[in-house]
């Protein structure tokens, strides 16, 4: 797993602005030996924060509101995508049904 000062050469980051991160709990490394590591959820959020800040210049303030809403989006997504499973391993018939009423949902 890569370190602190892994993650700073890897993304090109100032230390100060990854503590802040850590800080605000965008980040949430774990304690190594030595050193805090962080894995590979915590490397695409950092990557995320840098391409939000630096892309798209949102600011601190912005990514308290953006980051959290974000969270709600992709676990959102994955339980979608365990209904979807579940869905599939239903008998055809059965899933004609719900894709069925699914439809009729749509319309009302």
């Amino acid at each position: 797993m890569p370190t602190f000062d892994d993650i700073l050469r890897i993304h090109r980051l100032q230390r100060i602005e990854l503590q802040a991160w850590i800080e605000h709990r965008w980040v949430r490394p774990r304690s190594g030996t030595g050193s805090l590591e962080f894995d590979e959820a915590d490397e695409a959020r950092i990557a995320l924060i840098r391409e939000l800040r630096q892309e798209f210049l949102v600011d601190d303030d912005a990514l308290e509101v953006v980051l959290p809403l974000l969270d709600q989006l992709y676990a959102t997504r994955r339980v979608l995508r365990k209904i979807e499973a579940a869905l599939q391993a239903l008998p055809p018939a059965l899933r004609d049904e719900v894709a069925a009423r699914l439809r009729s949902e749509e319309v009302r």
